[in-house]
């Protein structure tokens, strides 16, 4: 796929905008999205429904089940990167492979496994009751692993590592970034209300029956919540993009490259 003509249009957005095009993004391709999201966000959502079932049946009797909805939070937030991984894979080939298939990014995944296990598992859930650090200083890991893979270690060559890059992306913009972070959660906040009151209201309405407060706070509640941390994926992934051409003028950089390969193609059809 010709550099210069990718799926998204390569320029700097306001955040605004890339809120507005994640949109965009979902309903133009909303099946390969959708199965993306299911493969990624559906072994999570089972597993915590398994694990706090016990907790949630303790604390049904109180309007808000607090400790239920601290282990559930403190669990999607450590399970995040894993659980939202496809959709950054099938963003990324979406985008510029020009192809996506469901061999080739599971292959990028178990490639990327490893780090993401390490940097994204291990390493920002310790890090994440000090001061949401991972946030200030690296919100867009999980893009660097997955679509990057830059080495985690340098090696006898000196390599850029994961770690490295990171600093490198992210350096003199964490202002901004952390400003762009509470703003997405609020958005996220506002559709997850939404969401979730449209969902009870269409069950009610359609069935006749009104779901249970463990029904709502076991299904309804974290599986539209699952749907917005789909969605914040998306906008992630297009503020990444944007986060570049700010601070590397990747779309110069793509263009030239995209110039430079169809004179390299002239130069060799001439010489044959």
């Amino acid at each position: 796929m010709p550099l210069d003509q990718t799926r998204i249009v390569i320029r700097e957005r306001g955040f605004g905008e890339v809120l507005g095009l994640a949109m965009q993004v979902i309903r133009a391709h909303p099946g390969g999205l959708l199965l993306a999201m299911v493969v990624g966000l559906l072994p999570f959502a089972l597993l915590n429904g398994w694990l706090l079932a016990g907790i949630l049946e303790e604390e049904i009797w109180i309007d808000t089940p607090t400790g239920y909805w601290f282990a559930l939070t403190c669990l999607m937030v450590v399970e995040a990167p894993l659980a939202t991984a496809p959709i950054t894979l099938y963003l990324g080939r979406m985008t510029f492979a020009g192809g996506v298939g469901i061999r080739s990014i599971a292959i990028d995944f178990i490639r990327s496994l490893p780090q993401m296990l390490w940097i994204q598992g291990l390493l920002r859930t310790l890090l994440l009751p000090v001061l949401l650090l991972p946030y200030l200083t690296w919100p867009y890991m999980g893009e660097l692993v997955l679509l990057e893979r830059n080495p985690l270690l340098a090696g006898k060559k000196r390599q850029l590592t994961t770690l490295r890059r990171s600093r490198n992306l992210h350096a003199g913009s964490g202002g901004e970034l952390f400003g762009r972070w509470l703003l997405a959660i609020l958005a996220g906040g506002v559709m997850w209300i939404a969401l979730a009151a449209g969902t009870l209201v269409m069950v009610v309405q359609l069935s006749g029956w009104e779901p249970t407060p463990f029904a709502r706070h076991w299904v309804v509640y974290p599986a539209t919540l699952w749907i917005v941390v789909g969605w914040m994926a998306v906008v992630r992934f297009l503020s990444y993009l944007d986060l570049r051409i700010r601070r590397e003028g990747w779309d110069v950089e793509l263009s030239m490259r995209a110039e430079a390969k169809r004179l390299e193609r002239t130069a060799t059809s001439r010489i044959g």
